[in-house]
């Protein structure tokens, strides 16, 4: 059997990215899916998909960084479900890397109203279902965060805060049988299309820091997603760097 098979997965971000591999991972355990995310064509199409693997999938469109958006992918999962058992924080706001000096208030509200506030309106609504019968939170961090990387000043403050936040939930929310797990990801971005494709050499560089020589690939993080959900998981207030060995702390 499936060890989804029952289980009500909401992972925000649902609509690209690592945020759709993650969600084909826990419908190829048998979860049904609800898929959040600012664009309803990307989240229809990545529906449809999951629909015609026999996957029930629920999507919609919204903005992470405002509370009702929140509320209202919570209401409705509930309305289409019943249930929560599993909530994926991945949405998040990116940009090529600015210095510190030079990012204006577009960018920092954007980075960190996406992926900090996001985070943290998604399990203030999210947390009374997935008390109901306990259940998991995983949260997106980086390496970015946790090495300090040039030109990341928002991105990195808002994956650490995430990170610290995840600390506290699993902390208070332990009593109510829900793990709240951080996972890095060391994975290939579309935002990373952009950055390298003019600097071969920083892009051998950066993997000469990688001990397995490669990023991550989004069925990577998917797996780890789905261990740290499952019941055979006495994980909590843990970060996984799922890197390939690029962060060691």
């Amino acid at each position: 059997m499936a060890s989804m098979d029952g289980k009500v997965a909401l992972v925000t971000g649902g609509g690209q990215g690592l945020g759709c591999d993650i969600a084909h991972a826990f419908a190829d355990e048998g979860a049904k899916l609800v898929l959040t995310g600012r664009v309803q064509e990307k989240l229809d199409a990545r529906a449809a998909d999951l629909l015609g693997g026999g996957t029930e999938v629920l999507a919609i469109a919204g903005d992470v960084s405002q509370r009702a958006t929140a509320d209202d992918a919570v209401a409705k999962t509930l309305d289409a479900f019943g249930r929560i058992d599993v909530l994926v924080n991945n949405a998040q706001t990116l940009s090529l890397p600015v210095p510190l000096a030079e990012q204006g208030d577009a960018l920092i509200e954007g980075i960190i109203g996406s992926g900090l506030f996001g985070t943290i309106y998604f399990m203030q609504a999210a947390y009374p279902a997935l008390a109901h019968q306990g259940g998991a939170v995983i949260n997106l961090g980086s390496g970015q965060g946790m090495v300090g990387g040039w030109g990341t000043a928002s991105y990195s403050a808002a994956k650490e805060g995430i990170r610290a936040l995840s600390k506290v939930a699993a902390r208070e929310w332990g009593k109510d049988g829900i793990r709240v797990n951080t996972i890095c990801p060391g994975a290939w971005s579309p935002s990373m299309d952009d950055w390298f494709k003019d600097k071969p050499e920083e892009l051998a560089a950066t993997l000469k820091l990688n001990a397995l020589g490669r990023f991550a690939e989004g069925t990577d993080i998917g797996s780890l997603a789905v261990f740290l959900a499952s019941p055979d998981c006495f994980l909590t207030g843990q970060t996984l760097h799922c890197d390939g060995g690029q962060v060691m702390t």
